[in-house]
């Protein structure tokens, strides 16, 4: 049976949790340590004159960026933020907030599937999504950064539910989904079900699971974790699946 890993990362633009003085991190040196197969970013830093935290990843671990992209502006200095769309600019340089799918092994597809902006959030939302292919089985993956609660993320349940694959098939779906898992369990078909368990947020005394990897009936758990602390203001998550 075919086995690959899939990783999820929120890099808050390649810096460290405010308390911490937003400290830049070693993003490429974190998501090495992840091992990953499949790598679903969330926050990654792509300023407009530079190269994007998504792209050094991927030269570095000799992985391809499948599907890609931009749900807000923001700036870096004097500490990370979404920038509100009447704002241009900022004191440290403008650049694309990103959602990203990376891989190592060969892609039979992939997109983008936007998702239904909602009226208080500051960004775009969307899904990423790509067909891997390992020893000739095909799996299907969707990453994704939803909105928090507050601005209403149940209302991105529909537009949620059109763009993961039916649960007939070998699938996964990873993310940062900044709810609790009984939330999510809401939000997608019934047949999806979570295999990492664990405490994600915030990253240095971790109180929440926000970060999640489901995955549909045919595919098996081989082992998955909550990864330790790697610099940002969020848990990695990882998981070996077999299908």
């Amino acid at each position: 049976m075919p086995e690959l890993t899939v990783a999820s990362y929120n890099i808050h633009w390649g810096r460290g949790p405010k308390r911490r003085g937003n400290a830049p991190f070693d993003v490429v040196k974190a998501c090495r340590r992840l091992d990953p197969d499949v790598l679903v970013l969330q926050e990654s830093w792509a300023p407009d004159d530079g190269l994007s935290d998504h792209r050094r990843v991927a030269d570095a671990l000799d992985m391809v960026v499948v599907s890609d992209v931009s749900l807000a502006r923001s700036v870096i200095d004097p500490e990370p933020r979404v920038l509100h769309p009447e704002r241009r600019g900022g004191a440290g340089g403008t650049g694309g907030w990103h959602l990203v799918a990376l891989s190592r092994v060969p892609v039979r597809s992939a997109s983008v599937e936007p998702l239904p902006h909602l009226w208080f959030d500051h960004s775009d939302r969307a899904v990423v999504a790509l067909e891997v292919e390992v020893d000739g089985a095909s799996l299907h993956v969707r990453g994704t950064h939803l909105p928090h609660l507050e601005y209403g993320a149940h209302l991105s349940t529909r537009g949620l539910r059109r763009a993961l694959p039916s649960t007939d098939l070998p699938a996964a779906f990873i993310g940062d989904m900044n709810m609790w898992g009984w939330t999510i369990d809401r939000m997608v078909p019934r047949g999806w079900r979570r295999v990492v368990r664990g405490k994600t947020w915030p990253s240095h005394r971790p109180h929440s699971q926000i970060d999640h990897v489901l995955v549909t009936p045919s595919v098996e758990l081989v082992c998955g974790e909550v990864a330790p602390d790697l610099g940002s203001d969020h848990l990695p998550i990882r998981a070996r699946l077999r299908w």
